[in-house]
């Protein structure tokens, strides 16, 4: 036995150690959230501010304690002056959807059913008798409610008061540990690595390094752009509660497309029971095909970069497994995880084809 697991090449160990340190991983985000996410979230606030601590030390005399802590000082700061400038308006574009929002489906549903009667009667080939708009509406007041119910649930629940102070008071705490032991960390796990993979564990890190920090802090910017360019495309246009859908369109793309897609619906449903044009439908399909567009052919390639290069087939099978098998955390990790495994998966392939197998 000690013989045949000697004899598995490294390319397999490599392959075999991802996955199951991203299993790993999306097992603890899933049912060890209390500690699991907060840790996660640090760590990622710590990967993304080392490059910035380390240029600091290097240039100056300051030890990297007070560098650390400086950085997760400002961060706190930054994100209280964002949070008291934007969440007053946020929470007031809030309370005014959620007492309109119901006068909109009821508007949405009248037109709607008028829609579907004219699209039954004079395309009956293609719609039948399908309500097709009322399948919508019902779809959307669906996800809604059940979507009220876990915030409501989450916010008024004391278990959700405590989770979010628990992250608000841990997430900087653990880092600034993470931030300012960086190295010590990293040094301590590769330290634990089999000297004979030792080699091979540096350049993988260094690919997936690239990989991953270009996707996390492109994607961030990319988020921020998004949500920007929807609010002042929906607003221009007129829509009611523009800046709400823009803020949701953006942030919810940290899973791809998501966002979009759930901003552009609903978009469609308030501006169809606001309006009822078809150029306002067409202006607001147009935002969207803009900013989206936009995104896929200009901002992400220049911001993201071209080192995660994954095919849009492969983002798609990715979203669709992950999501599946992992719900909410598996969609969230899905692209980077997907790109680090297409590295390990073309080693793989490399050694095949290098092998004795297969060249004989």
């Amino acid at each position: 036995m000690r013989h045949f697991f000697k004899n598995i090449p490294s390319p397999v160990w490599a392959l075999l150690v991802y996955i199951g340190s991203i299993l790993f991983i999306i097992f603890s985000l899933k049912h060890v959230t209390l500690l699991a996410a907060p840790i996660f979230f640090s760590l990622i606030i710590a990967y993304l501010f080392n490059p910035v601590a380390t240029f600091l030390e290097k240039k100056t005399s300051v030890p990297r304690s007070v560098i650390s802590g400086f950085l997760m000082i400002f961060l706190v700061f930054l994100l209280i002056v964002v949070v008291v400038a934007l969440l007053p308006y946020v929470i007031n574009q809030a309370k005014g959807a959620a007492v309109r929002f119901p006068e909109f489906l009821t508007t949405f549903s009248e037109k709607a059913q008028v829609l579907s009667e004219y699209l039954s009667k004079h395309f009956s080939e293609f719609f039948g008798k399908i309500d097709i708009m009322g399948k919508v509406e019902e779809m959307l007041g669906l996800v809604l409610r059940d979507l009220s119910k876990i915030l409501a649930g989450f916010f008024t629940s004391l278990y959700g008061v405590v989770v979010m102070l628990i992250y608000l008071v841990f997430i900087p705490l653990f880092a600034y540990y993470f931030l300012k032991d960086y190295y010590k960390i990293k040094n301590a796990i590769f330290n634990l690595i089999p000297t004979r993979f030792q080699e091979h564990f540096a350049c993988k890190m260094i690919q997936l390094n690239t990989i991953v920090f270009s996707f996390v802090r492109g994607q961030a910017i990319v988020i921020l752009i998004l949500a920007v360019l929807y609010s002042v495309g929906l607003s221009i246009i007129g829509l009611p509660f523009a800046i709400l859908i823009g803020i949701f369109a953006g942030i919810g793309d940290v899973i791809p497309y998501m966002g979009t897609a759930v901003g552009f619906l609903i978009s469609l449903i308030v501006g169809f029971a606001q309006f009822g044009t078809i150029e306002k439908m067409f202006l607001i399909f147009l935002v969207f095909f803009i900013v989206k567009g936009s995104e896929n052919w200009f901002f992400y390639p220049k911001i993201v970069g071209g080192e995660v290069g994954l095919h849009f087939v492969w983002v798609l099978m990715s979203i669709i497994v992950f999501g599946q098998l992992f719900g909410f955390w598996g969609l969230l990790l899905a692209i980077p995880s997907s790109a680090g495994l297409k590295i390990f998966v073309g080693d793989l392939i490399d050694y095949y084809k290098n092998s004795d197998y297969y060249s004989r």
